[in-house]
């Protein structure tokens, strides 16, 4: 049996998340063209929202950020087709776009991977006016990220999505220091005032430029997950007040 070092189990561990490993299927955060350039379109303005854990609520977080935002947006998701969170989301299909499907909810555009390594879509002809990134953190930590991990490191707008749990917190903590800059943490789960009191302990090690805004659990969604059906009152309400703190940042 051939021995590995710690190195490249962790390298290899790295690569499975990144969905590298997955019947031939790469997720588009691992772009051979790392050199593809990509910018904004004129008045797009682009937010990660990113995962620190899997299965803690970022598709929802970000589809309710596009929903309450109120005029023309998109959610672009970035990952293995198979791990889409988006898959019984949309009211229409619209069909695909090179490498890229799209569906639509109402004013929100849904753009998910075909399974097919590809640069940030384009907007349709109608333009948007918010951009919300759909990812993992891997695409700022995990080797080789590609077109993504640089186009992250450029952005202002950074939402760190994570559980009301210490493993979740613990895992914010780790991802805003290595972020290293300033970002909303957005925490899934009962308002911090209802928060376990080992919860509140393992917060007080967010770094200072992370600021903490509560985002509802929503049984339904827990065991549906996305449909078309409309989001809720209260994923909305948390969405705003997301919305209004991204709104008081410089862009």
């Amino acid at each position: 049996m051939t021995a590995h070092s710690v190195a490249e189990l962790r390298d290899a561990w790295r690569a499975i998340e990144a969905g590298e490993f997955t019947h031939g299927l790469r997720s588009v955060s691992v772009a051979p063209g790392a050199g593809t350039v990509w910018t904004p379109a004129p008045g797009e303005r682009v937010v990660a929202v990113v995962g620190c854990a899997g299965g803690v609520g970022t598709s929802t977080v970000a589809l309710a950020l596009a929903t309450a935002a109120r005029v023309p947006a998109r959610v672009v998701e970035c990952c293995p087709p198979l791990a889409s969170g988006f898959s019984a989301a949309a009211n229409a299909e619209l069909g695909t776009e090179g490498p890229w499907r799209r569906g639509s909810r109402g004013d929100v555009l849904l753009e998910r991977p075909t399974g097919t390594d590809a640069t940030l879509p384009v907007p349709p002809e109608s333009s948007v006016e918010w951009t919300f990134v759909d990812t993992h953190w891997t695409t700022e930590s995990g080797p080789g990220t590609g077109w993504l991990g640089s186009v992250l490191s450029t952005l202002d707008d950074i939402v760190l999505v994570t559980n009301a749990t210490v493993p979740g917190i613990r895992r914010l903590e780790s991802c805003a220091e290595l972020l290293g800059r300033d970002a909303l943490g957005v925490v899934v789960g009962p308002t911090a005032t209802r928060w376990p009191r080992p919860v509140k302990v393992a917060a007080a090690g967010i770094p200072a430029h992370v600021h903490l805004a509560d985002f509802p659990l929503d049984p339904r969604l827990q065991v549906t997950g996305l449909t078309p059906d409309p989001l809720p009152a209260p994923l909305l309400k948390a969405a705003q007040n997301v919305l209004a703190l991204l709104r008081k940042e410089p862009t």
